[in-house]
C-alpha cells in the first residue's frame, strides 16, 4: 500500500508521520517501516515514526523508534499530529484528542498556532515520587567535580520506580535526567558530573543555563535521552518539562519560561495544579510516499520499500 508521510520537527527532534486514517484497519509491518524510514543514511531520516489510524471512531496515535520497537515518549508527536489533523481539516479547532498506548493524550489549541498539553507532574528520581515546588527544591544538591561546585537537581516525567502505573501518570513522556547548573562550558559541566557518578546507574546530565527568571537554555544534543533506558528516545518537550521544573524549584526562574533547544524554543509552565504543560508550534520539513505492506509473511523478511 502507497502511504503519505510528512516530516515534522519541535526544535531539533525529528519524527516521520504517516496518515493512515483511510486504511482498512489491518496491521501492518510498522517496525519495518520505521527501521527503513528512519534511517539517515538511506531513508527519510528522522528520531520516530509517528502512525495515525482509526480505530472504533478513535484517532489512535503510535510511535515508533529506528530500531521498530514501540516508544513511550510520544509528546512531541502529539503536538505533531494535531497540528497535521487541524491543517487537514479533520479535527475540532478547540482541541484534538488522541488515543495512545496507555490512556489519551489531550492537545490544546492555544493563540499564535501552538498547541499545548500536559506532561504531568515532575518525579523525583530514583523513587518516582510526584513532587511539588518545595518538594522538588528539598532534592537539590551540589557535587564537587574538577574544582568546581555544581548544583544538581535530578528529576522525571512519568516515572514511577521505573514503571507506569494506571492512574498515577498522564501518558505522553518519559523521561530522566539530571538537571545542571552552570556558568562555564556546558561541555565542561557534563564531562565533570559523568566523571563524579562513574560506576553508577545515573540518568543523562542536562546542563542549564539561565539567561533570565524567564529564558532558560538547556544544551542537550541530538539524541539527548536514547542512553536512559530501552525505547528512551529524544523528546523536546520533555526535556524542556525536565529543565523548567528544575529552574522553577532552584528558584531561578518563574512557574512558566521560555526553554530553548538546540533549533527551537518551547514555553513550559509549571501550573498551579502541579502539572507541567509545554506549548510549542511543529513545523514542516517535507513530504513524500513509501510503500508498506501488511504484516510480514512467517519468514520474518522485511517487506517494506521506500521510494
Amino acid at each position: 500500500m502507497e502511504l503519505r508521510f510528512y516530516k515534522l520537527r519541535i526544535c531539533d527532534a525529528d519524527l516521520i508521520l504517516v496518515d493512515d486514517l483511510s486504511g482498512d484497519g489491518r496491521d501492518r509491518d510498522w517496525g519495518g517501516a520505521a527501521r527503513l524510514l528512519l534511517d539517515r543514511k538511506r531513508g527519510a531520516g528522522a528520531d520516530r515514526l509517528a502512525v495515525l489510524a482509526k480505530a472504533e471512531s478513535s484517532t489512535w496515535l503510535r510511535v515508533f523508534g529506528a530500531d521498530g520497537e514501540s516508544v513511550r515518549s510520544v509528546a512531541d508527536a502529539g503536538l505533531c499530529a494535531a497540528r497535521f489533523l487541524l491543517d487537514s481539516g479533520r479535527s475540532e479547532r478547540g482541541s484534538v484528542h488522541l488515543r495512545v498506548p496507555g490512556g489519551e493524550l489531550s492537545i490544546d489549541v492555544l493563540p499564535a498556532a501552538s498547541l499545548g498539553l500536559s506532561l504531568g507532574p515532575p518525579r523525583g528520581l530514583p523513587d518516582g515520587v510526584a513532587l511539588d515546588q518545595a518538594g522538588a527544591a528539598a532534592r537539590r544538591s551540589v557535587i564537587e567535580a574538577g574544582g568546581e561546585r555544581y548544583e544538581v537537581l535530578p528529576l522525571g516525567l512519568s516515572f514511577v520506580a521505573g514503571n507506569r502505573h494506571e492512574g498515577e501518570t498522564l501518558p505522553g513522556c518519559d523521561a530522566e535526567a539530571v538537571a545542571v547548573f552552570y556558568e562555564g562550558g556546558a561541555k565542561a559541566a557534563r564531562a565533570r558530573i559523568r566523571a563524579s557518578t562513574r560506576g553508577l546507574r545515573a540518568p543523562e546530565v542536562l546542563p542549564l543555563r539561565l539567561v533570565s527568571r524567564e529564558e532558560i537554555w538547556a544544551d542537550a544534543p541530538r539524541g539527548f535521552g536514547s542512553g536512559q533506558s530501552r525505547n528512551a528516545v529524544p523528546d523536546a518537550c520533555a526535556t524542556a518539562g525536565i529543565a523548567q521544573a528544575a529552574a522553577a524549584a532552584a528558584g531561578y526562574a518563574d512557574r512558566g519560561s521560555l526553554v530553548r533547544l538546540r533549533g527551537g524554543a518551547l514555553w513550559v509552565e509549571w501550573t498551579e495544579g502541579g502539572n507541567l504543560y509545554a506549548a510549542s508550534r511543529p513545523e514542516y520539513v517535507y513530504r513524500g510516499e513509501f510503500h508498506v505492506e501488511d504484516r510480514p509473511d512467517e519468514s520474518g523478511e522485511d517487506q517494506s520499500g521506500m521510494k
